[in-house]
């Protein structure tokens, strides 16, 4: 029979197992230390969306090219009012297209465009659209002179192209604003409607100067 062992010796393996427990626990602050202690890098905010006022649009070039994919669907969401989640109906068209822009009548359009809508059964829509022809300088300047102003007012700045001509029109139980101008040899339109009832001409304004710039970035 072996010899029972004595206290010192039935105490030296928890002393060992105290030793290693101790040294694993100095090893597991050490790790804390060096990686947790380390200020994490905050996580990149997203860049603001352009707002008309502080977009130079004169220094943009526009493409005489189709751009309905190229803008924001958040721009979109706000235009309309719509939330960000929902999906907003668009309607592109080229030039060739028999297109009903809203008169009730159909014609042949010579222009690069797509119309937004929320789906429901209200006048509130976006539209952009660009004449695929180049457009002098003194053309422009005849477009602006041209486009009908009666029952709108000319809105004052801020410029969107050079030349450039903003409107607030009254439609039938609805505002329309907006916004066109020459860009480099491209001539650039962009609309936003909203009913009367629930939509001030001023949120109008403000919200039309947002979208209209949002148009320009997409199709520069």
């Amino acid at each position: 029979m072996s010899p029972e062992p004595s206290s010192r010796q039935r105490r030296r393996p928890r002393a060992g197992a105290a030793a290693a427990v101790a040294a694993a626990v100095l090893l597991l602050g050490l790790g804390a230390c060096s990686g947790d202690d380390e200020p994490e890098e905050a996580a990149p905010t997203a860049a603001p969306p352009p707002v008309l006022t502080d977009l130079d649009t004169t220094a943009l070039v526009v493409e005489r090219a189709s751009f309905c994919d190229d803008v924001d669907p958040a721009a979109v969401a706000a235009a309309l009012g719509t939330g960000e989640d929902s999906e907003a109906q668009a309607a592109p068209y080229s030039s060739g297209d028999a297109v009903d822009l809203g008169t009730g009548e159909e014609r042949l359009v010579h222009e690069l465009g797509c119309r937004w809508s929320d789906g429901a059964a209200s006048p509130a829509g976006a539209a952009a659209w660009v004449f695929v022809p180049p457009v002098p300088p003194a053309d422009a300047e005849e477009y602006v002179a041209a486009t009908p102003t009666d029952g709108c007012n000319v809105l004052e700045g801020p410029a969107f192209g050079a030349p450039t001509l903003a409107l607030a029109c009254a439609l039938d139980g609805a505002t329309e604003v907006s916004f066109r101008g020459l860009f480099g040899d491209a001539w650039l339109t962009c609309t936003l409607t909203a009913p009367t009832a629930t939509t001030s001409a001023e949120e109008l304004v403000e919200r039309a100067g947002a979208w209209c710039a949002a148009v320009a970035v997409a199709a520069s």
